[in-house]
């Protein structure tokens, strides 16, 4: 239950890019428990899922607009 809590209050953070520290930080609060590690873990499980991307050091949303390409 906590682990779903935790990746519904991540992918709402992820509203707009943010590294992994910005992430942290926003979660830590919410989650004071929460390692840099175990949010990584995290990412990395929803990137293989396909809800999550990571460019230039920073995670997004998959399949949102980045807005540079022409």
């Amino acid at each position: 239950m906590r682990e779903r809590r935790l990746e519904a209050l991540l992918l709402q953070a992820l509203g707009q890019e943010r590294t992994l520290e910005e992430l942290h930080a926003a979660l830590k609060p919410l989650h004071p428990g929460l390692t840099k590690a175990r949010l990584f873990a995290l990412l990395v499980r929803l990137k293989r899922e396909g809800k999550v991307a990571f460019q230039g050091g920073r995670f997004r949303l998959a399949g949102k607009d980045q807005g540079a390409d022409p």
